[in-house]
């Protein structure tokens, strides 16, 4: 510990003015030639057109931007009533001392036959650490939620309600940088608002920055608007769905669901505050198909849960540009839902041998559910030397999850005569999280870089159960189950630029001290070091060819409720148990992979599991199936992956690819060893069309054939989705009708078979619907993301000289 102080403090104190400060000004005339004041002027990225820095000319028509980072850019500048203009590209280079952009803006209505370019970010970036989905644009993400706009990532594929990559659940899913490894996050996808998804983010080997815990990150970004003064977005969604569902004993056919949003956005001088808030109010409907063998009989079950929610999402924040170097931020957002479910399982006992019926039993489980969040972020940025990119960063986050579950479950024979067994499961779960975390970044020069950083986290989760019968506690299936957990991490990256390559080497340390008491008395009690190395390599062959290696150690705890003993019953047949016995796995990610034109191309993948957490190890007591989390098994996994581009002139662009993969398990359970391997192929694309009119029509899908996860061999599924979009009102309204799983392909068929558990389930749930979305920018929309200029006379408007 003594030797990362005395590193921190060496870097802390070493030379902060390493270069002289660059600095980009100008004058904004008119067509006469006559100063323009107050005209918003935007220093862009020339890559991606995004927003670098921003300012307003004075009276006398000049601007000053300063404390520039090397770079390409452009400068556009906008007011009311004149054509935006934008310069020609422009290098900063790190012996620049001054640049002057001088622009002439012509009024809007001098302008005729305007050409006109719109450069748009693409659907898909590949970063030299991941792979970036913009979806901010997307028709088909217009009013689905963020679980449904997953699906669009390619290799991503939500199985029984759970995220996936290729199949692969360790997972980690992370919101504006900020991960929740103790929150059902795949409840909270299904209630987050794709509307407010600005992009998504594929890290499949995150280096030593990142937290050691859980595989790839697929990493959400919130919108944030960045353009000056006031301006925000209202939005409405309708949509629904129409089913058949006669063979799961019901009647119910259509379900809805309704989504007004609304964000806005204030930006001057020092200060920019945000917020959003939406309504969702949904209905919905879950399938469950079961057959399990138990001994000589047969247990045919049919489960239909519909279900009904409410949800209030809600961000708040602000931006306080305190220096020229510093900035405060901070945030608020949470949401609250409420919930029911009304299932109801009909149970068909057949003697397995000769098929004859032996009778039937209704189990009804009636749930109520309440669910709250609240994040608090105070942020602290200070930029040192922005041009080289020395940097502090200073969080304190603080959350707090509240879960209340009442069910209420009603057993009895179908004969009308037999008296029914009632029961009742309450579940009270307070969630508390505190974490706090350093970054810095100090470059040597213009090629050599060190990041170091600290973390630090304390999260205590408080699990109390209470089974009743009739109207009595049972102390057997109650329990109060308390879990605490401290993480404490450092670490050290280092990058290296040379002429041909980007070098990457990193190391971090992660301390777990855990805690876990029923009753008072100590289940669980561990505190353990461990270090996880990170490397990566880039190699560009040419202008267009790149070549990119990169391997990670990573670790992934068994979560809170996997470690929780106590059972939670599904219905009569069916519960779950924790296991506070679990080790955490690890893992070891190795790829080699070649881009082009930094587009994820051709990939190979290999991982190694120890210690694997089975999360659905199955056993059966009796005629009662239960799943528990196990260590069990060594679990590897190669990936061969090939993506192409898809491209005709401006009218077609996407993406296609293709996958093959192979996961194979080695476990002992049971009295037995479970030894099994599969091959699967998994294809995905999507396409976009650009139509006169400022129509847009989006395609895409995936197919995935049968594959192996744990125990379980998955029948082959899929989905196909098309969406259609209209911008009107000079781009401020747009309508979107997004149709998804067509031709409702997307469920799960699972089959066990192994030692004395035979089972096969089909779950199907509501992914077919339609959904309408209506959407209205307003306010100063004058400074966009996606850059928009005249191509003819550029030279003629603006005058850049760079010295």
């Amino acid at each position: 510990m003594n030797k990362w102080l005395f590193l921190c403090a060496l870097l802390l104190c070493a030379q902060t003015s390493l270069f002289a400060q660059i600095s980009v000004n100008g004058l904004i005339t008119d067509e006469n030639n006559q100063p323009l004041g107050y005209v918003s002027v935007a220093l862009l990225n020339a890559a991606d057109s995004s927003l670098a820095k921003g300012a307003l000319t004075d009276a006398q028509g000049k601007y000053r931007i300063e404390q520039i980072v090397p770079g390409k850019y452009r400068i556009q500048s906008t007011m009311v009533g004149y054509t935006e203009q934008t310069t020609e590209v422009f290098e900063v280079l790190p012996e620049s001392k001054n640049v002057t952009a001088d622009l002439s803006l012509k009024p809007a209505n001098n302008i005729l036959n305007e050409a006109v370019v719109v450069a748009k970010r693409p659907l898909l970036e590949q970063k030299a650490d991941r792979l970036v989905m913009n979806v901010s644009d997307s028709p088909v993400a217009s009013g689905g939620s963020a679980l449904e706009i997953l699906q669009k990532m390619p290799g991503v594929i939500v199985v029984q309600d759970r995220v996936t990559l290729a199949g692969n659940s360790s997972v980690q899913i992370w919101i504006d940088g900020k991960p929740s490894q103790y929150a059902d996050m795949n409840a909270v996808l299904r209630d987050l608002p794709g509307d407010q998804i600005d992009r998504i983010e594929l890290i499949t080997q995150p280096g030593a920055q990142f937290d050691a815990a859980g595989g790839s990150i697929i990493n959400i970004i919130l919108k944030r608007n960045a353009n000056l003064g006031f301006n925000g977005n209202v939005a409405l969604t309708t949509g629904g769905s129409r089913y058949d569902l006669a063979y799961a004993g019901t009647d119910d056919q259509t379900f809805y669901r309704l989504n007004p949003s609304v964000s806005m956005n204030y930006r001057k001088n020092k200060w920019n505050i945000f917020g959003s808030y939406s309504y969702q109010t949904r209905t919905s409907f879950n399938v469950i198909q079961v057959k399990r063998y138990i001994g000589q009989e047969l247990y045919d079950q049919t489960n239909y849960t519909p279900s009904e929610f409410n949800v209030h999402n809600y961000r708040l924040g602000a931006d306080f540009f305190a220096t020229p170097k510093t900035t405060i931020g901070v945030l608020f957002r949470g949401f609250q839902r409420s919930g029911e479910n009304r299932s109801s399982n009909v149970t068909q006992v057949f003697d397995a041998i000769n098929n004859q019926f032996k009778g039937s039993f209704t189990t009804q489980n009636n749930s109520d559910s309440d669910r709250a969040h609240a994040m608090g972020n105070l942020n602290l940025r200070h930029e040192f030397n922005a041009k080289t990119g020395h940097v502090l960063n200073a969080d304190m986050d603080y959350s707090q999850y509240m879960v209340q579950n009442v069910s209420r479950l009603n057993i009895f024979q179908n004969d009308g005569n037999s008296p029914e067994s009632r029961s009742e499961q309450r579940l009270d779960q307070p969630i508390d999280i505190l974490a706090g975390k350093l970054d810095y970044s100090l470059p040597f020069d213009s090629t050599f870089k060190a990041d170091l950083g600290a973390k630090t986290s304390f999260a205590t989760i408080d699990n109390d159960l209470q089974f009743l019968r009739g109207t009595t506690i049972d102390p057997a299936q109650s329990n109060d189950f308390l879990y605490r957990e401290n993480i404490n991490a450092g670490y050290l990256n280092l990058s290296k630029k040379l002429p041909k390559f980007d070098l990457n080497a990193g190391l971090r340390a992660e301390q777990t001290i855990v805690s876990g008491e029923t009753e008072g008395v100590e289940v669980l009690d561990r505190n353990y070091l461990q270090w996880f190395p990170s490397a990566s390599a880039l190699y560009k062959i040419d202008k267009h060819f790149g070549l990119q290696s990169s391997y990670s150690r990573r670790v992934n705890r068994p979560s809170f409720q996997q470690q929780n003993p106590f059972a939670f019953f599904i219905d009569s047949l069916t519960f779950q148990q924790g296991n506070p016995t679990l080790l955490p796995e690890i893992t070891n990610n190795g790829q080699l992979a070649l881009t082009y034109d930094n587009q994820p191309f051709i990939r190979i993948s290999y991982a190694k599991t120890d210690d694997v957490i089975f999360e659905n190890a199955p056993r059966v007591e009796g005629t009662k199936t239960f799943s528990t989390s196990a260590n069990l098994a060594e679990y590897e996994r190669w990936a061969f992956e090939l993506n192409f581009p898809i491209k005709y002139k401006k009218l077609i662009d996407g993406y296609g690819g293709n996958q093959f993969i192979l996961n194979s398990y080695d476990a002992a359970y049971l009295g037995s060893t479970f030894q099994k391997s599969k091959w699967n192929w998994l294809a995905y694309w999507q396409v976009n069309v650009n139509l006169p009119a400022d129509f847009k029509v989006e395609f895409g899908g995936w197919y995935m054939t049968k594959f192996l996860e744990e125990f379980f061999d998955i029948g082959a599924m899929g989905g196909v989705n098309l969406g259609v979009s209209k911008t009107f009102w000079d781009k401020r309204g747009r309508l979107s009708l997004s149709l998804n799983d067509l031709f409702y392909t997307q469920y799960s068929d699972v089959y066990v078979n192994y030692e004395n558990i035979v089972l096969n389930f089909l779950q199907r749930n509501d992914t077919r619907n339609a959904r309408l979305t209506f959407s209205y920018r307003f306010g100063n929309t004058e400074l966009k993301a996606a850059r928009r200029r005249d191509t003819g006379s550029e030279t003629e408007t603006s005058r850049v000289k760079v010295e």
